[in-house]
């Protein structure tokens, strides 16, 4: 019994670490190379530091990097307007009532549906902003990872909304954020 439990245990260990490796597994995939001399914006969720490290390894290459961030899309008065904001309430009895669960549940589909519309109009006002307001062509996203974890980047082609470039990178002993984003760099280009 003790042999069964035991082959049970390394057999469920060796099934997590393989789920757990592909996961960390390299994805790249390019429609159109990003080229030195191209004006890109970049978002990076680090502290201050780390974005100016990556902003100096693209202006090293050679790119044209827009100063964005976040702020510059909305100010604060546009986020919080006290106008838009609306109580919701449901009463619900529970008391053999299907309807009111009936009721409910298309509540929550029609906020849900509402939601979603909302965040893709914004979304396409968002990057037709950058471009337009600050002449971007590219909107490139990226996100640097500890060694063993995936550092990730997108590219986003501001004319057309679509994905041209991505990457998952799994983060090697010795990488650096420098040698991260050089990799990024060299793989959106097709030098690699």
């Amino acid at each position: 019994m003790n042999a069964q439990r035991l082959m049970c245990l390394a057999m469920l260990t060796a099934i997590f670490s393989i789920l757990s490796c592909s996961t960390k597994r390299a994805v790249v995939s390019q429609r159109q190379k990003i080229m030195p001399g191209t004006s890109i914006a970049i978002i990076v969720d680090h502290p201050n530091n780390i974005k100016n490290l990556v902003i100096s390894r693209f202006m090293e290459k050679n790119f044209q990097v827009v100063a964005f961030n976040a702020s510059d899309i909305n100010e604060m008065k546009d986020i919080f307007d006290i106008k838009d904001f609306k109580k919701v309430s449901y009463s619900v009895s529970v008391k053999d009532d299907d309807k009111s669960l009936l009721g409910m549940e298309r509540t929550f589909d029609n906020v849900y549906k509402l939601h979603v519309y909302n965040f893709e109009i914004n979304k396409a006002e968002t990057l037709a902003q950058i471009r337009q307001k600050w002449n971007v062509r590219y909107l490139i996203l990226m996100d640097l990872r500890d060694w063993e974890s995936v550092s990730w980047a997108r590219a986003i082609n501001l004319d057309t909304f679509e994905i041209v470039w991505l990457e998952n990178y799994p983060t090697k002993y010795g990488d650096t954020p420098e040698k991260i984003v050089d990799h990024f760099i060299s793989s959106m280009s097709g030098a690699r």
